[in-house]
């Protein structure tokens, strides 16, 4: 009974769609969702043909297409993607038929869906397969040497085509070396031992010591494979040749393992004149960035002798802060008259410069360069400004709105909205980029100001961000979800500015963000972490972790692990901050090292200057500056730094 009236139902739906209202097609496109979920395609089916006009319709039969690829499937799926060659799904479907074709061999039907070279690696190798199987194995051997040669595994895909050219020998034995020793410079030891099984007796020799080399580092200086080489290709033989080519990479090696003998390996072979110009050059910034990173002040002498001779800025800027974290003041002073005229005129170096003048008691020289960049809207313009007692400076560009300039947009708007009504999250997030992409600048910031009125954080904040409208301060820091963020900032006594500056930096308000190391949701708690803190505040509703991906559980979460890493720090929001990037297990190593600097401690700003990790350095510096811009966008008292933090001694 039920399926005759289905029929009936059916037989008459093209007048019946368009009478449905737009509530109706929302409710048959989930049931259609549901009913592809239990596999339930004839149904799912039926249920689709009842909304062809609905924005999302063509997921369902891209749903539909993939769930029933055949042989004979080609001009449906090249139909479906000429179609919506606007819309991401037609990538995923090319490349899932791809693949499905692949599976089967089916290698005519492969290159006629795709003749070109695809750019995946897995892809490609398929594509040599078909091409293998239509005997045009000349036609491609460049681009399978191309392929072949790289320091990494090669996936599977690849086994067949690589063993073809390896019993034809087209994949010689230099080749094979020439990959062995790219393997040998990324570490890659299991690809080392398999390419050693495919050497002939004299590279198999050759390879067999360089592995045992790069076991132990340590024996290059009184390897026999570099004894008494000059850098001279035309008296090296074979093997000479063969070997050197090792020497940089079996030197960096050791440097990482011991940096004093990889640089007195370095000095022997450098006075054989061991090494091309490029390569010294590459050595020279190995070995200087690896004596500070070990805090190596002994061969500080030779490190800064190359430095200067180098002038290489990003490691000049290094050497500051590592001046910095040893509370050195001439060698700041130092290192900052070697940047450009240009590179000394940015905010960060002016800060320093200004540092400087001030240790040396020239505070009116100092105020003067504080001045000057307490004008910016950023860390080191907030620093000054507080230190000299002005006004933080925002230099707003509000977006505001030209509602006709959207007008066109319409067709793709609605689109947008269906996906965020629908929750297709990860694709609605890809469809938005392509949109604002397409867009010129205002349209983009225009668009920006539509998602953040419609309360759709994250895409506010990708407008701004792909428009570079880093003054559009109302479409870059939203204040989304407001009673969730100033419920858990309540709960744990905590500013509420605070939580949305640390939200608005890991995720952007991105509540289904994932990181590619586990973190998630809008604070992006990692899953153990999560765990702990559910049960330290009895949160039993927390039992999994997909749940991260609950604002209201992740916020509560992650309000409560800042509040715990606050009382652990005594308050301190600068120690907690990197505490919540890095791990306090990080910080507290930071905090107890005090090799090198004075009694007193670090002050605040050269403690975060001296963070070893960029990301976290950043981070700290971010986060406080996001929350005098909320303090701002949330009509707060305006303040950057408390007394305590200010005069904390790291």
């Amino acid at each position: 009974m039920k399926i005759f009236f289905l029929s009936l139902f059916l037989f008459s739906f093209s007048s019946f769609a368009t009478s449905l209202t737009w509530g109706q097609q929302r409710g048959l496109y989930t049931q259609a969702v549901d009913l592809q979920s239990q596999k339930m395609w004839s149904e799912a089916l039926q249920t689709t043909k009842l909304i062809p006009a609905y924005p999302l319709t063509y997921l369902l039969e891209y749903q539909q297409l993939k769930a029933h690829f055949s042989r004979d499937s080609l001009s449906a799926v090249q139909a479906f993607i000429q179609d919506h060659l606007d819309r991401r799904v037609s990538y995923d479907l090319q490349r899932s038929y791809l693949y499905y074709l692949a599976k089967n061999q089916y290698w005519r039907e492969y290159l006629s869906f795709y003749p070109r070279l695809p750019n995946s690696v897995d892809l490609k190798c398929y594509h040599f397969q078909a091409r293998l199987a239509g005997d045009q194995a000349d036609d491609i051997w460049i681009d399978v040497q191309k392929t072949w040669l790289t320091g990494a595994s090669l996936p599977k895909a690849c086994d067949s085509v690589l063993q073809y050219y390896l019993d034809s020998k087209k994949i010689s034995q230099t080749l094979i070396l020439q990959r062995f020793h790219l393997a040998y410079v990324k570490n890659k030891t299991s690809l080392m031992s398999y390419l050693i099984t495919l050497m002939d007796k004299n590279n198999k020799r050759l390879a067999t010591q360089l592995y045992a080399l790069h076991k132990t580092p340590t024996k290059v200086l009184n390897s026999p494979l570099f004894k008494d080489r000059s850098f001279n290709r035309d008296l090296l033989n074979r093997e000479a040749q063969a070997s050197h080519v090792f020497l940089a990479a079996s030197i960096k090696r050791l440097a990482k393992k011991d940096i004093e003998l990889g640089l007195n390996a370095y000095l022997a072979y450098e006075r054989k004149r061991s090494f091309t110009s490029a390569e010294q050059v590459k050595l020279k910034k190995y070995l200087i960035s690896r004596i500070m990173i070990r805090n190596e002040t002994k061969l500080l002498q030779w490190s800064d002798k190359a430095l200067l001779a180098l002038g290489n800025t990003p490691l000049t800027e290094r050497r500051i802060r590592y001046a910095i974290k040893l509370n050195n003041w001439p060698d700041i002073e130092y290192w900052l008259a070697q940047l450009s005229e240009a590179k000394q005129q940015d905010s960060k170096w002016l800060y320093w410069q200004a540092r400087v003048l001030e240790n040396k008691q020239q505070q009116s020289q100092a105020d003067k360069l504080y001045q000057q960049i307490a004008t910016e809207r950023n860390y080191y313009g907030f620093l000054a400004a507080q230190k000299l007692g002005l006004d933080y400076q925002f230099n707003a560009n509000i977006v505001n709105e030209q509602q006709q300039d959207l007008d066109h947009l319409q067709t793709q708007l609605t689109h947008i909205g269906e996906l965020y009504f629908q929750q297709h999250r990860y694709l609605l997030k890809r469809e938005w980029r392509v949109l604002i992409s397409n867009q010129s600048i205002n349209l983009q910031r225009q668009l920006g100001l539509f998602a953040f009125q419609k309360g759709w954080a994250h895409l506010s904040v990708v407008a701004s961000i792909l428009s570079k409208s880093w003054s559009a301060l109302n479409i870059r820091f939203p204040a989304a979800n407001p009673q969730l963020f100033y419920a858990n900032a309540e709960r744990y006594e905590l500013d509420s500015s605070y939580i949305y500056a640390i939200t608005r930096q890991e995720s952007s308000f991105d509540e289904f963000a994932y990181s590619p190391v586990g973190a998630r949701g809008y604070m992006q708690l990692m899953p153990q972490t999560a765990k702990e803190i559910a049960r330290k505040i009895g949160l039993t509703d927390y039992k999994r972790r997909a749940q991260l991906t609950d604002g209201d559980i992740n916020v509560q979460l992650g309000s409560a692990y800042f509040d715990s890493l606050l009382k652990r720090y005594k308050g301190n929001r600068v120690l907690a901050t990197a505490a919540y990037n890095a791990g306090p297990n990080r910080v507290d190593r930071w905090q107890g090292s005090k090799d090198g600097r004075a009694e007193q401690g670090l002050t605040m700003d050269s403690w975060i200057e001296a963070i070893p990790y960029k990301e976290t350095r950043r981070y700290v510096k971010n986060v406080l500056v996001y929350n005098v811009i909320y303090q701002h966008i949330l009509d707060k008292p305006l303040e950057f730094l408390k007394p305590k933090e200010i005069h904390a001694r790291f």
